[in-house]
């Protein structure tokens, strides 16, 4: 098995297979190939490293939403940085 998601599993409270299923691990071990505990623990909850996300999918796929079933804002239709457009003419 991977030690890496083995501890993340153990740090955040989620299966091995609910990490797996965000498609981050491979970008999140690389990140935190020195990491504390705390700094994968934070990573995992919110899709977050040193102030960057490191990935578009990082911000929906934080534990964060998972934990309290919901959506993260934004990342469902229409969309993840759709806030940063303007709403069309008829929008209200």
């Amino acid at each position: 098995m991977d030690a890496f998601v083995e501890l993340s599993a153990e740090l955040t409270g989620f299966s091995v297979e609910e990490l797996r299923s965000t498609g981050l691990v491979e970008t999140y071990r690389a990140l935190a190939q020195d990491a504390s505990e705390a700094e994968i623990i934070q990573l995992w909850y919110t899709g977050e490293w040193r102030g960057v996300i490191p990935d578009e999918r990082a911000y929906a796929e934080g534990l964060a939403w998972k934990a309290v079933g919901v959506a993260a804002p934004g990342t469902l239709a229409p969309g993840f940085g759709s806030w940063e457009q303007r709403p069309r003419s008829g929008a209200r």
